[in-house]
């Protein structure tokens, strides 16, 4: 099961690995929030919308057959929303800025991601991968 502790750990491993996080949050696919280290007040209408993202990501990917969804990015000029999902309930998303290394991220939070299946499932955290 997924908890406080491994959310908190997941944010902490991006904001001090990849420079430009911004935000992190982590929602359940029916859009509510589990996680968030943004405003409180945008914490509902954030998950909601990166739930959005992840199905219309997830639709799109199966529908040009490209095989199970690993992550969906939208770049805007002034940042960068990164959504990746973690098991049939969870999603994780990272906002960063313009110039963050997405190389780095996608590698670091497709990492967390796996780790935080691996909880929900009951496997401990700090898994090998």
């Amino acid at each position: 099961m997924i908890v406080k502790y491994h959310a908190t750990r997941v944010t902490a491993a991006l904001r001090r690995d990849v420079e430009g996080v911004r935000r992190v949050l982590i929602a359940r696919t029916d859009g509510l929030a589990f996680h968030d280290d943004g405003p409180e007040a945008d914490h509902a209408s954030a998950a909601a919308v990166v739930a959005a993202v992840l199905g219309l990501a997830q639709r799109a990917a199966a529908a040009h057959v490209l095989g199970g969804l690993r992550s969906t990015t939208v770049r805007g000029a002034d940042g960068t929303l990164v959504v990746y999902p973690v098991d049939q309930s969870h999603v994780l998303a990272v906002l960063t800025g313009p110039s963050t290394n997405l190389v780095l991220l996608e590698r670091l939070a497709l990492r967390l991601a796996d780790e935080l299946a691996g909880a929900e499932a009951g496997v401990p955290a700090a898994r090998a991968r």
